[in-house]
Order: C-alpha cells, then structure tokens, then sequence
C-alpha cells in the first residue's frame, strides 16, 4: 500500500530489499525468534515512512534454517532518499523511519548482521492480500537462458504474463523481480505468495508435490502455457521457501 507520507519524486516502481542474517555469537535461533515474534513485532504493524522490514526464516530448498530482512519500500525514489548509492542511511531515514520505532528496532541489528544483500524492483506482482495476514514467499532464482535478453523477458513479463495472472489464485499470488543493486543485479526472482503462509504446505505438501486441493482448485485457473515460457526464457539457479516466524505455543 502507499503510504500517505509525502512521497519523493522519481522512480515509482515498488522495490524488495533482501538482507542476509547471520546471528552475532552468544544469540541463539530460539531467543532471536522469540524476539522476532514477541518484541520486534510490534515495530511494523503498518508501513513507517513507506518502508515495513519483515523477517523470514527458510524452511524448505537452499538455506533451510537461514534467516532473512525483507525491506518493503513503496518506492526506489523511497529506498533511494534513505539509501543512496553508497548504502549509507540518510538524515531522511533517521527521521521518517528509526526515530518512530521502538526500541526492538535498535535491538535486532544487536542480535543479527546483514551479511549480503540484493534490492529488487518489482517488475510485476498481483495485489496484495488483506492486511494483518503472513505471507510465505516461494523464492526462486532466474537467470536468463542462453539467447534470451532483458527486454524481450520483461516485456513478456509486464505484458502476457501480468495480463494471464492479474490476481491471485485461491490464495497463490505471483511477483516477479529484476537485481538493481547488491549481489543479483541484473538477474531475476520468479516468487510465488501464499496467503496465509499455512497455504503452502496445503499445496504443496512436499516441494515436489502437488495435493488434490492444488490440482481441483488452482491449477484449472492458470492460464495454460505461461509457466512453460517462463521455463523456456529462463534458467533456475535454485528456490528457498521464506516463512514468517510465530510465536512457539
């Protein structure tokens, strides 16, 4: 959503900036999830200055127990008044975002290094669910196939695949990114959102499963062929699964 802060001028294109999280020593993965899912939730229950940072934890494909930062911002003309082109944060950023939160802002970069990153534009996604429901996000790494160049793929992706799937399917939303900045400039994200996160394994049992709800109530929906150019344009370099972390019960 956008926020209704007043919005720099620029590219107005949503951007998703991925940090990867490496606990410092002496934080263990349960006393940082108890404070993901207790204390530093309460920092983003709506966008601040235009940005909500969420974290994620892989629970399935490549880096299954690694953690994430998920930095929304409504805009790159947004990430770039925070973080211009050195990555420094801004007098903008201290005032419209850090200075609003709480304390749990400060101390989850005590708790976790971001250790490598990426910000992507969003090229294509559908729209987003209702508020207040955690999304698990099906990550999958693209690059091009041999022959096949930047504009041709983006223009498919703006153009037949966003008019194929304008919305989500029971559930199953779509996004496709593009590497602007960080270690995947140029290459791509093909990510599938479920909503609620529960809906993933409701699906997809097991990554290479598909259940009978799948099969009956969203496959039918998906316009035929779309997904085999996808395939035919790209090549995929491997998939993390990135769930919200809960509260243990």
């Amino acid at each position: 959503a956008r926020s209704t802060e007043s919005f720099p001028t620029g590219d107005a294109r949503p951007m998703i900036g991925v940090h990867d999280l490496e606990l410092v020593d002496g934080v263990t993965s349960d006393e940082f999830e108890a404070f993901v899912s207790g204390p530093f939730s309460a920092c983003f229950t709506k966008p601040v200055g235009g940005l909500v940072v969420k974290i994620q934890k892989c629970d399935r494909g490549r880096g299954v127990g690694d953690y994430c930062a998920v930095w929304s911002f409504d805009s790159v003309a947004r990430r770039n008044a925070y973080f211009p082109g050195d990555g420094s944060p801004t007098a903008s950023f201290a005032d419209e975002v850090a200075a609003k939160l709480p304390p749990a802002w400060s101390r989850l970069w005590e708790m976790c290094d971001s250790v490598g990153f990426t910000d992507y534009v969003v090229m294509y996604a559908t729209p987003e669910a209702e508020s207040g429901v955690e999304n698990l996000y099906g990550v999958h790494d693209l690059v091009l196939a041999d022959g096949v160049g930047p504009t041709d793929f983006e223009k498919f992706v703006t153009g037949p695949f966003a008019e194929a799937w304008p919305e989500a399917v029971e559930g199953l939303g779509r996004a496709i990114l593009v590497g602007e900045r960080g270690e995947r400039v140029g290459d791509y994200q093909n990510v599938f959102v479920f909503t609620p996160a529960s809906l993933r394994d409701e699906f997809f049992p097991t990554p290479t499963t598909q259940s009978a709800l799948f099969r009956d109530k969203v496959a039918p929906r998906i316009p035929a062929g779309i997904g085999d150019t996808i395939q035919n344009m790209t090549v995929r370099e491997g998939f993390s699964d990135w769930a919200p972390i809960f509260a243990s019960n």
